[in-house]
């Protein structure tokens, strides 16, 4: 019992907070999921291509888009103040890619 309390006092809760664009343009109505161990916090682009995430754990995670039917992901690190991520989707041959800008 005690690791366990150990890894929850260790990875206090967070929040990443952005936008999320198509090249130049913002991408609305797209779904945006946060992954940090087994915590799974999702959200949707408002129409200003902007999302929210609450996670009730931190550290390095993993966020990923879904457009179009495809998924991209990216690393990421939640801390326990808000952080800011500007994410861009890229496409090449028909495959999204996901960069932090």
């Amino acid at each position: 019992m005690f690791p366990l309390l150990m890894v929850l006092v260790t990875m206090p809760p967070g929040e990443i907070f952005g936008d999320v664009r198509l090249g130049t343009e913002y991408v609305a109505d797209v779904a945006v999921k946060l992954t940090c161990g087994t915590d799974v916090a999702e959200a949707t682009t408002d129409k200003s291509g902007s999302y929210r995430i609450h996670s009730k754990s931190g550290g390095k995670c993993s966020v990923s888009v879904t457009y179009k039917g495809s998924t991209a992901a990216v690393e990421v690190v939640v801390f326990e103040r808000p952080t800011r991520y500007r994410l861009v989707l890229e496409e090449k041959e028909g495959k999204y890619t996901l960069k932090r800008v």
